[in-house]
This record gives C-alpha cells, structure tokens and sequence, in this order.
C-alpha cells in the first residue's frame, strides 16, 4: 500500500510538469508570435516591449504597477503607485532581482515579474491536483490539471500578475487542511495568500470550517487560525504607520472608479452593457489598428460582455458543483467570484471578473468532473484553448485587461 501512494505521488508529479511545460511553452510561443503579428495599442507603454516579442509582453497592464511598485515604492512621484496592489508580489520580484544581481530596471524588472510567476506555478498546479486527487482520483485530478492549464484566461499565469502566485499559496494552504491534515501550515500559507490580494483572507472560512469538522483532531490548534488573515493585517498596519490610514487599500480603488455597488444594480449594469459588447466581438475594429479611430470604444464593449461570460459561467459551475464538492471548497469559490458584484466601474460593472475565476480552483475541479468523459474533456480543450489564443492576442498586444 506504501509502494503504491509513492508510485501515485511521482506519477502526479510527473504529470503536472509534463503539462506546466507543455501549457507554458505553447503561451510563451504563442503570445510572443501574436505580438508580433497583432498591432499593438499605445494605452499606457511603462514597461516598453524591447525587443518586440520579449518577456516584457507579459507586463502589461497591472504587471506596469507590479513593476513600478518594485522599483519605488508606494506612492512616490512621478509614478504613484497604488497602495491597491498588494506588497508581497513586488517584494519578491525586487528581491529575486537582487538577489541574482544586474541593474535593478523597469526593463529587467518586467522580466523578473513573468519568471516568478512561472517559478510559483508547478507548485500550485501539484496542491490543486493532490487536492482532486484525495477526493476524487487520479482521472478527475489530470482533468483538473488540464483544464486549469488551457482555460481562456490562463496566460496570466506567465505575466508579472499576481494569479500564479496566489494561486500556489491559497490551493496550498486547502492542501495542506484537506490532504495533510497540518492547521498551522495552512494558516501560514494563507497569511502569506493574504499579502498577495485582498481576496486571502477568505481562506479563513474554509480553513475554519474544516477545523470545525474535524475539532477531535486539532482542538486547540484552532488558535491557528488567527494567522490566516496575518498578511492582510500587518498591510494594515503598514498602512497605518506610512499613511494613516489602515484602509488606504480599499480607498485607493476609487482612483479607477471602482465604487460600491450592490448586487442587483450590477446585474443590471452588466448585462446593459454585455448586450452592447456582444455586438463588437466581430467588428474588424476590434483588432485593427488602435490609431485607427473606433478600437478603444470596440475594446471596451468586448470586455464587458466577457466578463458577464465568465462571471456567469464560474457561478453556474459552482452552484452545480455544489452536489459534488465540499461545502468548504464550494464556499471559497463562491467568495471570490462573487464580491465581483459589489465594487466595480460605472463603465466596466464586473471589472477583472475572467481573471478572477482564474484563481477559484474549485471551478477547475467541478468541470473536471463534469468532463470525466473522455471525448466531452478533449472538445472542452479544443475550444478553451483556441479561446484562450484570442484572448491573449488582445492582452499582449495592450487590448484586454482584467
């Protein structure tokens, strides 16, 4: 039985570098083909793309803010930057940065932002795939795995983004509870999860839960759980220090536009303005040139019809779901797709929602599930990843954001 798990364990192993390769690989060679061939926009162009087709594609967007916070800090003129970005990400970009040496720049520094995240993948595609593992077996924990790594969003797992990483520690400390059973290991992670986006602290609601359930087993390891929330906190109090003002994080969104709304007059507002986008996904205007007069106005309506795409879609696999997974799995999914409804833009009502579902692992398992069907899982790949081509021919080339 012993020789049998350690077979299973290096199998697993095997099977996730096998497709991290594979998946990353086909996003790195793809992504830098269609900057190449798509014509780039000229929204914002910090982190500049030398030479075309570099690793500096994948710093686009909030990657230019990872990377900008790396290399001053929060709020120093002329960039200030926004205490909205979490500090663990860049931390760690700027200390890889030293740590192997070379001029600390917005240039190298757009490259050390997509290497870590590539760096913390494998790690979180092995938690996720243990955790579908222990609970239903080896062909779900590979459809998993598959699935996650050729979803429509899923070259943000190569770009200066806080996905990959956030992923590894969250799906990393729901391993740790679920398969090996050591609270305190995953609180830590999750205190860590907790520095990286707001999000983390969510964590602390399946990990509760999960304590609650098994209470004979941990008793008062329950003090654990006051480390989960430990990254968002000492960001408070950072903030408080530095700014006077513990909350500066949640304020500072409203520089977007971003304020809060409730959940029925953004349902309202985003299926207005999806209807109005749906009607752009097919005019040449989209990928032409963004000199060119309407592309921005184009952009814009297709964003907004994707994100009610995904938002409804990770919300419909989630409430299926619920029939096969834990209650605590089902919850945290539901806890970081859904606050997507309560603080969005009066012009983008589910702003950043494809990538959002990006990190609710449990949407990956649910569809793993679903498609345990050979054929159905194969036609799923096929139509996710030439979905994800499109996509990531609008991010590279400075089009889509989320």
């Amino acid at each position: 039985m012993e020789y049998e798990k350690e077979s299973r364990k290096s199998t697993g192993v095997a099977f996730v570098l096998a497709v991290y390769a594979a998946s990353r690989l086909f996003y790195l060679i793809s992504g830098s083909l269609l900057a190449y061939v798509v014509p780039t926009s000229s929204f914002q162009r910090v982190t500049l793309d030398v030479p075309s087709g570099s690793m500096n594609i994948w710093s686009h967007w909030d990657g230019e803010h990872y990377v900008t916070l790396a290399m001053g800090g929060y709020l120093h003129p002329p960039d200030n930057v926004s205490p909205a970005f979490f500090p663990l990400y860049p931390l760690l970009l700027r200390s890889f940065a030293e740590l192997f040496g070379g001029p600390i720049s917005k240039e190298a520094l757009s490259v050390w932002g997509p290497l870590i995240s590539l760096l913390f993948l494998p790690f979180a595609f092995y938690f996720i795939y243990h955790i579908a593992l222990e609970g239903w077996g080896e062909r779900v924990a590979r459809g998993t795995i598959l699935i996650l790594a050729f979803f429509p969003t899923t070259f943000f797992l190569n770009a200066a983004y806080t996905e990959s990483l956030f992923l590894a520690l969250s799906a990393g400390s729901m391993w740790a509870m679920r398969v090996r059973k050591d609270l305190l290991l995953a609180c830590v992670l999750a205190g860590f999860a907790a520095a990286t986006r707001n999000v983390g602290m969510f964590l602390v609601v399946p990990l509760m839960y999960e304590w609650m359930k098994d209470v004979e087993r941990f008793r008062w390891r329950g003090v654990y759980l006051l480390l989960a929330p430990g990254g968002l906190f000492a960001y408070m109090v950072y903030l408080w220090v530095r700014f006077g003002d513990p909350l500066l994080f949640y304020s500072a969104q409203e520089s977007w536009g971003r304020q809060a709304t409730g959940p029925l007059d953004t349902a309202s507002r985003a299926w207005g303005a999806a209807v109005e986008g749906a009607g752009r996904l097919l005019d040449p205007d989209l990928w032409a040139h963004p000199s060119l007069g309407n592309a921005a106005n184009q952009l814009a309506g297709a964003s907004n019809f994707f994100n009610l795409a995904f938002f409804v879609f990770a919300m419909v696999v989630l409430v299926a779901g619920s029939r096969y997974l834990p209650l605590s799995l089902t919850v945290y999914g539901l806890l970081l797709v859904a606050p997507a409804t309560l603080f969005g833009t009066p012009g983008s009502p589910l702003m950043g929602t494809p990538r959002y579902v990006l990190v609710a692992f449990p949407v990956f398992i649910v569809l793993a599930l679903l498609f345990r069907n050979r054929v159905l899982l194969g036609g799923w790949l096929v139509v996710s990843t030439l979905l994800s081509l499109v996509l990531c021919g609008l991010f590279v080339s400075w089009r889509f954001v989320a």
